[in-house]
């Protein structure tokens, strides 16, 4: 029963990946229509989109099946449920990315070009995003921590983005739709930043038992 079990994780495991390898393409197209402002990469993540919805439902349905026949306990469901648990996480990251490339398809119309720093910002989050999953499938627990401590730095990036944006738009307020969109592309990046700190916490919580989330430790004692 142990063996097909393990043979069974193994799988939900592999449709995760594949799952998660969606998602890390759609962001790098995503940003890359956004930065190239091209608009058939951008149409093509939205439309990919569907298929990593059907991955969320299909891993969703594998795992609470396994769960019914074999009534797991201790690590391994603490695995079905991580996994399932970050499945969601990446069903979001995904949505994120077609917001960013719906914001690429208004982009030619511009007459702003995008920040330094949100250049920066997009490839410090698709960096996020490629370690948190690769720290789940290695179930590494020690990247995942290293995830934790980047995200400040998307943060920062975030209120510099907001900063630069609104001192434009104070001399030139014609340009408030191609600032508002700026916007809205940090947020959007920022978002996936958070998205995968709540992926690197659930490593954390599957390797360790140690629920981080909130610092909720340190609020119960």
């Amino acid at each position: 029963m142990k063996r097909h079990l393990d043979q069974e994780l193994k799988k939900l495991k592999e449709k995760l990946f594949r799952m998660g390898l969606l998602v890390r393409e759609a962001i790098d197209e995503a940003t890359a229509a956004l930065f190239q402002r091209d608009a058939e990469k951008a149409r093509q993540v939205i439309k990919k989109d569907q298929e990593i919805n059907l991955c969320e439902i299909e891993i969703d349905e594998f795992g609470h099946e396994l769960i019914a026949l074999y009534q797991p306990a201790a690590v391994d469901l603490r695995l079905i449920t991580m996994t399932l648990k970050i499945t969601n996480d990446l069903e979001r990251i995904g949505d994120q990315a077609v917001n960013l490339a719906e914001i690429a398809l208004v982009a030619r119309a511009w007459p702003l070009k995008p920040y330094e720093n949100l250049v920066k910002m997009a490839e410090l989050t698709v960096k996020m995003m490629r370690d948190a999953l690769d720290a789940f499938m290695q179930q590494d627990h020690r990247k995942a921590k290293d995830i934790l401590e980047g995200d400040d730095a998307i943060d920062h990036l975030n209120d510099e983005v907001f900063e630069q944006v609104q001192n434009s738009l104070e001399k030139e307020p014609e340009n408030i739709r191609a600032g508002v969109s700026l916007m809205l592309a940090s947020h959007n990046l920022e978002r996936i930043a958070d998205l995968a700190t709540n992926i690197a916490e659930d490593v954390i919580y599957l390797k360790r038992g140690v629920d981080i989330r909130h610092h909720i430790r340190q609020r119960r004692e």
